[in-house]
């Protein structure tokens, strides 16, 4: 009987790449076909999703029976899919695709959110707490140490003998810290994992996504002001923070008022859901082209902080959580998947080719240090074994945070950021690529996959 389920299994695999290869071949003729006056762009675009969702599906299902996880095979579609790979989706397409990624990853925070609990980030608050300082006191100076070591071979378009390097190694090493709270949650819907471990991961991811954007705000105003001789800019962090309170605030308000709906209506609440996540990202984008405008002033309220503050709210203040949870989970997986796969899709695989063997190096050193830390603030919070051996694995991927911040980075140093943010996409690339890997070893060897609902 056994053998005959494995045998089943097997078919059942071959045929899910049976499907995905036909797909594939479908696409590549429509691609070819002259549709000329015919031609209609929206049709288009939602072949292109409708083609994207289904191919990574069947990719996640092989992966899922080859023991991995489903997100590493909604990326490795878009990969396989996108402009560096096969061209079925080519730039063209990939850079009307991203439209999706502001709904997806606003909806993902809000899910983050209604996921934490008060109750068990006190329970665990020991354990959150001394992670998190291990990864900020070993990581940040480990990949800036590097740096330093590394000078002589890295691709910067910057004088790397002086202070320099150490201004790019801090950043470097703020950005090493980023995890990715949408794959996290991914991950752990997809293993079904539930328990202390879990939520201590979970807990400190998020709070790492604060952490990192504070960090890295203040490497970045200290590090202008060591190259420019100019003094340190407190008003700059100052308004950093303000921003992120308001985001904070801004949270709580649209937890108030999903509760409130959900309380009077609940109706098409998966809709509405989904809705929130693209209005809350659109609201930011208006904001703060209207302070610009207006007042001359840059005033940013983090979207996913917002996302995140109100499914915390609605979570913990109200009692709609579990209402709001219901809706999440209704919309949960083709979100996941296109967002993944999307992201899969402008991987930049060129740009991987040309520094490859530094960014290994880098990718293995924080992988390193991300296990040694792990046990370090495990140990001296008194963990068990499984905390101290596999705490490190759960945070080596990265994503939506850490390509913002290199973003970030090319934009406020013009003359040499585009240079090191070019390295640190192939670093995030290749973080991407195998972190989901580790995170998910992580719970299975935690003993926590399967525990969930």
């Amino acid at each position: 009987m056994a053998e005959t389920a494995s045998a089943r299994g097997w078919s059942g695999l071959w045929l899910r790449l049976a499907f995905a290869a036909g797909l594939a071949g479908i696409m590549a003729l429509v691609d070819r076909i002259p549709l000329g006056e015919a031609r209609f762009e929206p049709a288009l675009l939602s072949a292109n999703y409708g083609f994207l969702l289904l191919e990574a599906y069947l990719l996640g299902e092989v992966f899922a029976r080859l023991r991995l996880p489903r997100i590493s095979g909604y990326i490795m579609a878009g990969v396989l899919s996108g402009p560096h790979a096969l061209g079925l989706i080519d730039s063209d397409w990939a850079h009307r695709m991203k439209a999706i990624d502001d709904l997806a990853l606003t909806f993902i925070a809000l899910t983050a959110g209604g996921e934490l609990r008060l109750s068990t980030l006190r329970a665990r608050f020991r354990a959150i707490a001394g992670i998190a300082a291990g990864m900020v006191l070993l990581v940040v100076p480990g990949l800036a140490g590097l740096t330093y070591l590394a000078r002589p071979w890295l691709p910067f378009q910057l004088d790397l003998s002086g202070p320099g390097v150490w201004v790019v190694g801090a950043l470097i090493g703020v950005i090493g810290i980023a995890r990715s709270p949408t794959s996290a949650i991914a991950i752990i819907r997809d293993c079904r994992a539930a328990g202390p471990f879990t939520d201590t991961v979970f807990g400190v991811t998020v709070l790492m996504d604060s952490v990192v954007i504070l960090l890295f705000a203040l490497a970045a105003s200290v590090g202008g002001s060591v190259l420019t001789g100019a003094g340190m800019d407190a008003a700059f962090l100052a308004a950093v923070a303000g921003q992120l309170a308001a985001s904070v605030v801004a949270g709580f308000v649209l937890g108030g008022a999903l509760a409130l709906y959900i309380r009077r209506l609940r109706g098409y609440l998966p809709v509405v859901l989904m809705m929130t996540g693209l209005l809350v990202s659109e609201f930011s984008r208006w904001l703060a082209q209207w302070f610009e405008a207006e007042y001359g002033t840059a005033v940013h309220l983090e979207p996913l902080l917002i996302a995140t503050a109100a499914g915390f709210a609605v979570q913990n203040f109200t009692r709609e959580g579990e209402a709001l949870a219901e809706g999440l989970r209704a919309v949960a997986l083709p979100i996941f998947i296109v967002f993944f796969s999307t992201a899969g899709v402008h991987l930049n695989l060129p740009v991987l080719g040309s520094v490859w063997h530094l960014a290994l190096v880098f990718v293995a050193a924080r992988m390193t240090l991300l296990v040694a830390a792990g046990w370090i603030g495990s140990t001296v919070a008194g963990q068990g074994r499984a905390f101290r051996r596999y705490s490190g694995m759960a945070f080596f991927t990265q994503a939506g945070v850490s390509l913002g911040l290199a973003s970030d980075l090319a934009r406020r140093f013009p003359e040499w950021g585009p240079s090191v943010a070019v390295f640190l996409v192939a670093c995030i690339t290749l973080n991407e690529l195998v972190g989901p890997i580790g995170f998910k070893a992580a719970l299975d060897r935690a003993g926590e996959s399967g525990k969930g609902s």
